[in-house]
């Protein structure tokens, strides 16, 4: 029976089918042909893990910011309205990984080598709510 169950995770694997569902997102800057950055996170459910696997700085500088409060590209010199508390900052060593959970719907991942450039490089996502088979 497990023989069974493994065969079928597996066909499900090969059309990227694997459960819960998840985005994975690679940001990798480089100068000269080196890596400055270099930076994964995956994002299943509400939990996001990132990991730092270069930095220039020797540290990734992350930030968590609630979709509707993320200031445009055309204007990311200005300041944002966003409350306090809707602003998550942090700083991964590198080599080293961190999991947060409890994260908004609609979320921006910005990634940079030192805590200013942490807003160069943003992604937006939805957290991904798993099936209710579950």
């Amino acid at each position: 029976m497990h023989y069974l169950i493994a065969l079928i995770y597996f066909v499900l694997a090969l059309f990227g089918l694997d459960g819960a569902g998840s985005h994975t997102i690679v940001s990798r800057s480089t100068v000269n042909g080196i890596d400055v950055l270099y930076s994964k996170a995956r994002i299943i459910a509400d939990v996001v893990d990132v990991t730092c696997v270069r930095s220039a700085s020797g540290s990734c500088h992350y930030r968590l910011l609630k979709h509707d409060c993320a200031t445009p590209r055309a204007r990311a010199a200005t300041a944002s309205t966003c409350a306090p508390d809707a602003v998550r900052q942090f700083a991964v060593a590198t080599g080293a990984s961190r999991q947060l959970a409890g994260l908004p719907g609609n979320f921006m991942l910005c990634v940079g080598q030192d805590s200013k450039s942490a807003g160069a490089d943003c992604e937006q996502l939805p957290a991904i709510d798993p099936p209710a088979w579950w």
